[in-house]
């Protein structure tokens, strides 16, 4: 665990956000317009944002291991969003969700991290090169976006699985993996969009330039538990296709088995009947009688045969 905390710094005053280098990390006061990037397992952070009178709740909100998504707003304007995002590091398992907490306060924004997300490296990315957001505002929504869009990509490639395994034989095992999947998804993506829609609703002034494209990722987030929860009934659909087909296997083999058994139980009580190595036993001194008891057994079968298919058995 190291002591440098501060992953990243971007000042938003100007045209376009200017990278900014601190002598100082650990006695920087928190500056109007910036954004400050933060790794959120370092032991110099928690001391940090209590040099800059941050609440010991909200500190405890952006450090703690694990947290659901939410948001909550303060009596000053300031405001707290925790979200979440696939993970989309090498060897990862995408469901393992990463969080991305957030807390914004007059116009400056804090984000800390405990694992390195696309998302956030996509952004940083573009504005080393120039494309990135111009405003903190802005940043704020491409986060949320690129949070979203990364979602989306999984929830289409699992899209994309279901529908070549509902077009061809599939056992449980991969259908049970997706559904695991996906329920872990929908756990933190369900209170995500009631976070978001509650930042929507919010009307924080300093956030308005961007009240347009907020609705818009309320309404990508809304689609996305909306596709999780039609994934979730096509897999049920398909569970239960499988189980119906399982059940017609074992009716068909059951109901084989029982003709088998009504052909062989007149034969095996004749033959059992004719085994019992007592006197008195039809045929014992003719030489044609094992003939003609194999005769019989023959006929019978044949009788039996002709009133089962007249029964309609089969």
């Amino acid at each position: 665990m190291t002591d440098h905390f501060l992953i990243d710094q971007w000042q938003f005053n100007g045209v376009d956000a200017e990278q900014i280098t601190p002598r100082n990390e650990h006695e920087a006061k928190i500056q109007t317009g910036n954004w400050y990037h933060c790794q959120r397992e370092s032991i110099g952070l928690r001391k940090w944002l209590q040099l800059n009178q941050i609440e010991p709740g909200i500190i405890d909100s952006l450090l703690k291991d694990d947290t659901r998504p939410r948001f909550e707003l303060y009596e000053d304007g300031s405001f707290l969003l925790i979200l979440r995002g696939v993970n989309l590091n090498e060897g990862a398992k995408p469901d393992d969700m990463l969080s991305i907490r957030m807390f914004w306060q007059n116009n400056s924004l804090i984000s800390t991290r405990k694992m390195s997300s696309r998302t956030i490296t996509n952004i940083r990315n573009a504005l080393l090169n120039g494309n990135g957001p111009k405003s903190l505002p802005q940043l704020l929504m491409a986060i949320i976006t690129g949070l979203n869009l990364n979602i989306e990509k999984f929830l289409n490639q699992t899209e994309e699985r279901l529908f070549e395994l509902d077009e061809a034989d599939y056992d449980d095992n991969e259908l049970h993996l997706i559904h695991k999947r996906i329920l872990k998804l929908r756990r933190f993506l369900k209170p995500q969009r009631y976070a978001i829609n509650d930042l929507v609703e919010a009307n924080i002034p300093e956030i308005s330039s961007v009240e347009t494209h907020s609705w818009n990722v309320l309404d990508t987030s809304t689609r996305l538990t909306e596709s999780m929860d039609f994934y979730l009934e096509q897999i049920q659909v398909m569970k239960s296709e499988i189980a119906q087909e399982q059940a017609e296997k074992m009716n068909r083999n059951t109901y084989l088995f029982t003709i088998v058994a009504a052909i062989f139980l007149p034969l095996g009580f004749l033959t059992g009947l004719l085994g019992i190595n007592i006197g008195g036993i039809p045929g014992v001194d003719n030489p044609m009688a094992f003939a003609l008891f194999c005769a019989g057994l023959g006929v019978t079968l044949l009788l039996e045969l002709l009133l089962l298919k007249w029964l309609k058995f089969f």
